[in-house]
């Protein structure tokens, strides 16, 4: 089978020939792409032996996934594996991260944790742990690492994936995705190094923001009608029975709540406003699916 390795890298001069040589022992061919790095990422790659994909400015982690595909679909890997430039995983568990491939899974994620041999940071596994509830409640899935990058994908994978993203929050986009068109998903413990300097272009929490928000952007895009519809009845009901309490209120009393007839006013008008979008673009989703389909 043709496997592919692909390394993201954005300033990985230092590591980036290291993991291209290593990776090559597992596949037969290794790319990098280079999004917009003012180092030698480049040059350093090309001598290891890597075929080098340049973006001309960086472009995010997202836009230098959609190259990593891309590529696979143009040399029609049957594997494709991605990893990080940097050092962070071991080029050596690249074997043991595709054998559920060969068992027909369609993506295998590396996790760090199944098992406890990472020494995670703090911050980071509350983070983590933030965007695996949010990634396995939007995409009815349970994985216990969402946010890896060491992951293989299959031909059909391959073939079957489609990108919106250009941030970090491609990897949640891809496993919510992968659950709507019924790819088989499965997860490899694999180790991490966290010893090594950062070059990512993004802080842990403006990283975490961009995940969650195209969670968010992806449900709201594929499922419009529970994604607001749901909230807008929510809104309804609350804002019918606050204002049957101020009517009630009123007729006992002869008092008029202001404040509370302010907000029942605004909870029937957004419940109403959402629910009307809800169903607006769930018709609009379903005309193009089914013109499209029809194509």
């Amino acid at each position: 089978m043709k496997i592919l390795a692909a390394l993201p890298a954005y300033n990985e001069e230092v590591a980036v020939g290291s993991v291209v040589l290593r990776a090559g022992k597992h596949a037969e061919k290794v790319i990098v792409v280079d999004d917009g790095s003012t180092d030698r990422t480049k040059e350093v790659a090309e001598l290891a032996g890597a075929v080098v994909i340049r973006h001309g400015s960086n472009a995010g982690y997202g836009a230098a996934i959609k190259s990593c595909f891309q590529k696979a679909k143009e040399l029609d890997a049957d594997i494709l594996v991605i990893l990080d430039a940097d050092g962070q995983h071991d080029p050596d568990e690249i074997p043991h991260v595709l054998q559920p491939i060969y068992e027909g899974a369609d993506i295998v994620i590396g996790s760090r944790f199944i098992t406890n041999g990472n020494n995670i940071p703090a911050y980071r596994k509350f983070g983590m742990m933030v965007l695996n509830s949010a990634t396995n409640a939007g995409s009815k899935i349970k994985v216990s690492d969402s946010q890896s990058g060491f992951r293989a994908y299959s031909k059909n994978a391959i073939g079957s994936l489609r990108f919106s993203r250009n941030g970090m929050g491609i990897g949640s986009e891809i496993l919510l995705q992968a659950r709507e068109i019924g790819l088989r998903i499965a997860e490899r413990p694999i180790s991490c190094r966290y010893d090594i300097e950062n070059t990512s272009t993004q802080t842990p929490i403006s990283h975490g923001l961009n995940v969650l928000g195209s969670i968010v952007k992806y449900i709201g895009r594929s499922h419009p009608l529970t994604f607001f519809g749901i909230p807008g009845l929510i809104f309804l009901v609350v804002g019918v029975r606050l204002g049957l309490w101020v009517t009630d209120i009123y007729r006992n009393t002869g008092a008029f709540a202001i404040g509370s007839a302010l907000l029942t006013v605004l909870l029937v008008l957004a419940g109403m406003f959402a629910v009307f979008i809800g169903i607006i673009l769930y018709t609009v989703t379903a005309e193009l699916q089914e013109f499209f389909g029809a194509k």
